[in-house]
């Protein structure tokens, strides 16, 4: 007889878990098990052979072994991908689960394969990278709040490796929600972590969710309008934006509100675009340029204080004095800006405030799903310093 109708997804210790349900299946009332009225069923369920007498079918359920022989490897290759230990390759790994995935695989959660409704209290926040100024202040924030509501904290780094997994290590831990923090998850990885059903708060976002899924960020577009209104409060007439490479959401919205304050006060300004990197930021020729092009004062907004003390570098090397002939906006407000010489005025991001309401809306998401989330902004603020002539707005 075969198999027919429906799989009934279950749970059990070390196994894949797909029970087979006949239309006149055969109950054991001692051990309130169903049992597969012939060895055949093995094959009609899912395709597998049970040749050399492997076993398969343990009880209606189908092994670990079943996965392995689906996903063409080891029974131990099997185990680490879909625990998400080991140094296996990403097409392994997306081997296995999809063989797991069609068998109706559900990891087991508790001990014995019981189901645990127990909340783990654990909330992992993904980074692109770590030690430095941002992800120093993102952690910092996210674990005084994480502590204040009785939460532990994880963290997890995207590797530079293509065939990193970190999805794959995520929900291994099954947390109570997840953090990303400006990376940029691919589709598929979204799709993998949403599988969990586990809130995800994305912070400072470098493409737009378009409220599909809760973000977490600052007022870029209101940073970039004030640090405009400095520039042009210190007497400058000639403007420069140095914007980072990609093109990022957060970028363009600084970019935007410095365009809206210099076109308020001085529609006929010429604002200048330089392109340059988010990171290890170099004095290019086309900096160089902007900055020699024209001897008259130039005031200069960078999209991050990265860029702006760029700028420094280049001012000196074209013999221009900061803020006399240039002046200089940042934004982020790092430490080494108050450090720099003379010292930057930048755009602070209220960042670990930011990290900490991330961690409350992890909070207040679990249980309660929504359609469409709006973006949270924590309000930006202009720290005025030496690199502008303008004191106070």
């Amino acid at each position: 007889m075969q198999s027919t109708e429906r799989l009934s997804r279950l749970q059990h210790s070390n196994s894949l878990v797909v029970r087979a349900m006949q239309p006149k299946p055969h109950a054991d009332a001692a051990t309130n098990t169903r049992t597969l009225p012939s060895p055949q069923a093995c094959f009609n369920v899912a395709g597998l052979s049970c040749a050399n007498g492997a076993k398969m079918v343990v009880d209606g359920s189908i092994t670990l072994q079943a996965v392995a022989r689906r996903a063409g490897v080891s029974v131990a290759t099997a185990s680490r991908a879909l625990a998400g230990r080991g140094d296996l390759a990403r097409t392994t790994r997306e081997r296995v689960f999809q063989a797991a995935n069609e068998l109706g695989y559900e990891k087991p959660t508790g001990a014995r394969g019981r189901r645990t409704t127990l909340d783990p209290r654990l909330i992992e926040v993904v980074l692109g990278s770590f030690d430095d100024a941002w992800t120093d202040a993102i952690t910092s924030g996210a674990r005084e709040a994480a502590f204040r509501l009785g939460f532990d904290l994880v963290l997890t780094l995207e590797r530079a490796d293509p065939d990193d997994d970190w999805p794959a290590r995520v929900a291994t831990r099954r947390p109570s929600g997840v953090i990303l923090g400006i990376i940029r998850p691919t589709s598929a990885q979204l799709e993998r972590i949403s599988g969990l059903q586990i809130p995800i708060v994305l912070l400072e976002p470098r493409s737009d969710p378009g409220g599909a899924l809760a973000s977490i960020g600052t007022t870029d577009e209101q940073g970039g309008y004030d640090a405009g209104r400095v520039l042009i409060a210190s007497g400058y007439a000639r403007f420069i934006v140095v914007t980072g490479e990609p093109r990022y959401r957060f970028g363009r919205a600084r970019e935007d509100g410095f365009r809206r304050a210099i076109k308020e006060q001085h529609p006929e300004a010429e604002i200048i675009r330089v392109h340059s990197e988010w990171t290890d930021a170099r004095v290019t020729e086309a900096m160089l340029q902007a900055l020699t092009s024209d001897r008259t004062p130039v005031g200069v907004f960078a999209c991050n204080d990265e860029m702006a003390l760029t700028v420094y570098r280049a001012a000196r090397q074209a013999g221009r004095a900061i803020p006399e002939d240039v002046g200089v906006v940042g934004f982020n407000d790092e430490p080494r800006a108050a450090r720099a010489q003379p010292p930057l005025t930048s755009v602070r991001q209220p960042l670990r405030a930011m990290a900490g309401r991330a961690v409350e809306l992890v909070a207040q998401l679990r249980g309660h799903e929504s359609e469409t989330y709006e973006r949270i902004e924590l309000p930006s603020e202009l720290v005025i310093r030496s690199s502008t002539l303008a004191s106070s707005l």
